[in-house]
């Protein structure tokens, strides 16, 4: 009496659990993709937060205007509202809005992940704290969207007192 131990998967069990395998892949990548998108959308958004909150700050304790802009260039304000391309934070002493001769960089920010856009309107393109803090004028809006669409986007509104806050839903990307 001898007894035959089979230590291997039949051609039946290994096809069900490809398949098997197959279904959860199917819908696990499409998911994980999704996850990784709007993980990189909250890193990006929380680090032009910061750095929103670190230029009011600077304004404060300076007693300075300071300057936060979107900039390609990282010698002006030359980003176009575009602030996924970088942007750049100084104390705008001769208080011209612009970075020139005599004014002190504070900060210099890389652009933000690919695929990630992040714009605000053409009319608003930098955000000037006064000596308290506050950002007068409109309250700027930098919209964050990617491949998904609107449904997906979110933006940092700054209000007047320069205190930023984000928001879940936009109207539309662009």
């Amino acid at each position: 009496m001898f007894q035959q131990h089979n230590k291997g998967f039949t051609f039946i069990e290994l096809i069900i659990t490809l398949s098997i395998l197959s279904i959860l892949s199917a819908y696990a990548v499409p998911n994980y993709l999704n996850f990784k998108q709007a993980q990189s959308m909250t890193s990006e958004i929380n680090r032009l937060a910061a750095t929103i909150s670190f230029a009011r700050n600077q304004s404060i304790i300076l007693n300075q205007h300071v300057i936060l802009c979107a900039t390609n260039s990282f010698n002006e304000c030359d980003g176009d509202s575009q602030w996924h391309l970088g942007w750049m934070v100084f104390i705008d002493k001769n208080r011209n809005r612009r970075f020139d001769h005599g004014d002190q960089m504070l900060l210099n920010e890389n652009n933000m992940t690919a695929g990630l856009e992040a714009k605000s309107s053409i009319y608003r393109q930098h955000i000037r704290f006064n000596q308290v803090g506050f950002a007068a004028g409109t309250n700027l809006t930098i919209r964050f969207c990617d491949n998904r669409g609107s449904d997906y986007g979110k933006a940092i509104i700054i209000n007047n007192a320069g205190r930023p806050r984000i928001s879940q839903a936009i109207s539309s990307c662009g």
